[in-house]
């Protein structure tokens, strides 16, 4: 017997009508999550949903030219509150508002982040410790959330996810476009065995989000989006390749133990703004673009830890190679210092960036530890640097907090800096070897700083 399959319009799904369609399309899925798993199809055509939820053993396709459209109204994102067939308990939205960052209080912000049944873990489609799970689209598929706007979501203006998946395993992802989501395009947290591949994502905030999953991949897709590219911490075996990327804010912020990104293609700026420069009418509009919204990287790589959950593993064995880089305002951020809400914790034991080709870049890197028992091994080897025009009298890395930094084969261009090494750390570990600049070669670049950490170098 061959395996199920059943279309969306088999339950009453009507393309192009305005009417929502979510409850057509989660009565496909039940009906065969209900007769032990299958494909639900959806054929060519715009359908406006709300949230959807799909379950263990399903294949949700999109069909050539099938596209999604979520709803504007935040409200339309909380159908599985009636689930009768997987119910759960569901975190107390109710008292929910979100006020800064720093002002939720710790537990509030855990139960937001990590419950899975939170309003911000609201979204257009949820898996919910499911396993067997995929999503798959041919030519011409969107997922589209439209840029939902809700004053009571995060920073008052985000909306629902793309994604939101929990404590899920065995995940394939591949072949669709999702653009314009209220908040990440991919939300996967607490889940194994993860795989994103071919997807062109568009907009919206992060493209691609891990928190707390192992054994996860990305590769040969498209993300140009308003924040992060791909992002998230506590990951263990996280591969990053062959993708085309492009943000207004890191072009990656990943935290995590035996983390590889290689052969990636960075060319800044964007092509969306960061959404939280847009003004309140533009957000609360929709609109995906807004004069002076910001639309360049602040940096090609950011190290990222957050003291929201407790690290699994120490993080480690952090890989950035072989990648090309155009128009990141900072190649390296490595900052630990407490200035920053989302780099709270411990370092890396290890990073290392080999390969790289940076140009147009209008900072020095910086790697800054958090001064304490935990110190982080830096390798830089085979480094082309290039300072845009107007800048190039800063130096080209900033240090402090660390065990071991090696430079290696670094060749600098329009650095002008009076010292291209600050330090706030011990000299002798700092180990250079072919560092030129402009071809001609450095003599004593490091400078020990004699004053106080100045937190305006991060």
């Amino acid at each position: 017997m061959g395996k199920l399959t059943v279309s969306v319009t088999d339950f009453g799904a009507q393309p192009n009508i305005k009417t929502l369609q979510h409850d057509k399309f989660q009565s496909a899925i039940d009906y065969c999550f209900e007769k032990g798993g299958g494909e639900v199809t959806v054929p060519a055509g715009e359908y406006i949903i709300g949230d959807i939820r799909l379950r263990s053993n399903i294949t949700f396709h999109l069909l050539e030219n099938a596209v999604i459209m979520g709803s504007t109204d935040p409200n339309d994102y909380f159908n599985i509150n009636n689930d009768k067939i997987e119910p759960f308990e569901l975190y107390d939205v109710s008292k929910w508002v979100w006020k800064s960052a720093s002002r939720n209080s710790p537990e509030e912000r855990k139960n937001s982040l990590y419950s899975g049944k939170s309003v911000w873990n609201c979204g257009l489609i949820r898996i919910l410790e499911a396993e067997n799970v995929t999503v798959i689209g041919e030519k011409g598929s969107v997922i589209d959330g439209r840029n939902c706007y809700n004053p009571r979501g995060e920073e008052h203006y985000r909306g629902p996810h793309g994604f939101s998946v929990h404590r899920c395993r065995n995940l394939h992802f591949s072949g669709y476009t999702v653009q314009h989501t209220g908040n990440w395009a991919h939300c996967i947290i607490d889940s194994k065995n993860i795989t994103v591949d071919n997807l062109t994502i568009l907009g919206g905030h992060d493209g691609v989000h891990f928190r707390g999953c192992d054994n996860a991949k990305v590769r040969n897709c498209v993300i140009h989006t308003g924040d992060d590219t791909v992002a998230g911490f506590d990951n263990i075996n996280l591969h990053v390749t062959d993708c085309d990327v492009s943000c207004a804010c890191n072009v990656f912020r990943i935290g995590g133990r035996n983390v590889l990104i290689e052969n990636c293609t960075t060319k800044e700026p964007g092509d969306y703004p960061f959404r939280g420069n847009l003004t309140d009418e533009a957000k609360a509009n929709g609109a995906n673009d807004c004069p002076g919204a910001r639309k360049r990287a602040h940096s090609y790589f950011t190290y990222f830890v957050d003291q929201t959950r407790e690290l699994r593993a120490k993080p480690g064995n952090i890989i950035i190679r072989n990648c090309t880089v155009s128009g990141a305002d900072r190649l390296l951020r490595l900052n630990l210092s407490g200035v920053e809400t989302w780099q709270k914790g411990v370092p890396p034991e290890d990073l290392t960036l080999e390969n790289i080709k940076a140009d147009d870049a209008g900072h020095w890197l910086n790697a800054y530890g958090n001064n304490g028992n935990d110190l982080f091994n830096l390798t830089l080897k085979n480094i082309d640097f290039t300072m845009r025009d107007g800048c190039e009298d800063r130096g080209f890395i900033m240090l402090g907090g660390y065990n071991n930094v090696r430079l290696e084969n670094i060749s600098l261009h329009n650095v002008k800096g009076k010292k291209l090494i600050r330090t706030w750390g011990d000299k002798d570990k700092i180990f250079v070897e072919n560092l030129t600049c402009d071809g001609e070669k450095c003599g004593d670049c490091i400078e020990v700083a004699d004053d106080e950490f100045d937190k305006s170098y991060v």
